[in-house]
């Protein structure tokens, strides 16, 4: 029940719009909707990022860490996560809140999608990424 606090915000990926302070995460705060089992993201506040950054300009391609929403793997970067999330969780159809769009600033943070493979494919796959990969794939085509 705080706002405007400072520290980890924990961003559920499977309940809309609920978000735990570090305190309550570590304690293991529970709803009748939401259970200590749901995946959870970790978002540091605005004002706690700037601590941490004080005011370094940053690569638009800064890497993240973000959490399956499926199974709760940890530590994925937005590319590792496109890659785990269709190579591992294809059938999966259960609505999940996104965690690239809750984290990143100015993102959309409790955007709902039932087909999360679609929409990191669509709205975060990087473009110079995907122009290496291509190049990858098309010189080892010709071999």
């Amino acid at each position: 029940m705080k706002s405007n606090f400072r520290g980890r915000r924990y961003k559920c990926l499977i309940c809309y719009d609920y978000d735990l302070c570090a305190t309550c995460y570590e304690e293991g705060a529970t709803t009748t909707r939401h259970s200590t089992d749901h995946p959870m993201q970790c978002i540091l506040t605005q004002s706690d990022f700037e601590l941490y950054y004080g005011g370094e300009v940053l690569p638009a391609d800064q890497p993240q860490s973000f959490t399956c929403p499926y199974c709760k793997r940890m530590g994925l970067s937005d590319s590792a996560l496109l890659e785990h999330v269709s190579a591992e969780h294809t059938d999966t159809g259960l609505e999940v809140v996104c965690p690239v769009c809750a984290a990143l600033p100015g993102g959309e943070p409790n955007f709902v999608t039932d087909d999360f493979a679609r929409h990191l494919s669509l709205e975060h796959r990087s473009g110079s990424r995907d122009l290496i990969s291509f190049l990858i794939s098309f010189s080892n085509f010709d071999d």
